[in-house]
């Protein structure tokens, strides 16, 4: 039960920040326009109908609709089978789960995910993500250090 309410958790943590981050770029700025936070970072409307960072934006959005759809369900069913208490991995879960969820929701409203973080350095931009992305990101990174499933049978 914990690690479900951990997961939850963490991953509404994710998608209202997502949210809110997301709301606000809409409200404030137009596409393509930006606001210079410092030498490495702006913040910037991008309209992303591609996967992470852009990857596949030809696919076009029922691909992605479909693909994040079936990737919430896997990472629904390897949480099942977590090991209770495993803090870490519930966690990570949690941000999959959040982040995955705010993609969904903009591909489903707007036809393409909110993309606004653009770090920079000397004229080299990575490409523009989300807080969605970053922990998405961040739990996958967790899981490939953290996670252990729970064993069935004698193994």
């Amino acid at each position: 039960m914990v690690k479900w309410l951990t997961s939850l958790g963490a991953a509404l943590f994710v998608f209202v920040v997502d949210r809110i981050t997301k709301i606000w770029v809409l409200k404030k700025l137009s596409v393509h326009s930006f606001v210079k936070i410092n030498d490495f970072l702006n913040v910037v409307h991008i309209t992303n109908k591609g996967g992470l960072w852009g990857i596949g934006n030809h696919r076009g959005g029922t691909f992605f609709v479909v693909a994040s759809i079936l990737a919430i369900v896997v990472v629904l069913a390897l949480l099942k089978r977590q090991r209770d208490g495993d803090v870490l991995s519930s966690l990570a879960f949690g941000f999959i789960l959040g982040g995955g969820m705010g993609n969904l929701v903009d591909r489903l409203l707007y036809g393409s995910v909110i993309d606004f973080i653009d770090v920079h350095y000397k004229g080299w931009h990575w490409p523009a993500f989300n807080f969605a992305d970053a922990f998405i990101v961040v739990g996958i990174i967790m899981l490939v250090l953290f996670y252990r499933p729970e064993r069935s049978g004698s193994g």
